[in-house]
């Protein structure tokens, strides 16, 4: 309802940042057109929180599929740009 409210006032791009909840429930709608990502060089293990939750993919074919289009370090991190793939 956001979204089609956002479109009927011309808003054809938004920047949707939240949990691994927001990103599945957005992925899920065929709604991403590209992911922003950032990557820091640790490792959280089980501990860490998951940036993506539950896709409930029926196989591998359908999971979202994404080309990677640039690369860049900030700082030690690594800022990755993917475009999905339609």
């Amino acid at each position: 309802a956001a979204l089609a409210a956002l479109r009927r006032k011309g808003v054809a791009s938004v920047l949707v940042e939240g949990g691994g909840q927001v990103a599945a429930s957005f992925l899920r709608a065929g709604l991403v057109d590209r992911l922003e990502w950032f990557r820091a060089p640790i490792l959280l293990g089980a501990e860490g929180r998951p940036c993506v939750a539950a896709l409930a993919l029926e196989n591998l074919a359908a999971a979202p599929q994404f080309r990677r289009v640039s690369a860049e370090p900030v700082g030690d991190d690594l800022w990755e740009r993917y475009d999905a793939v339609r």
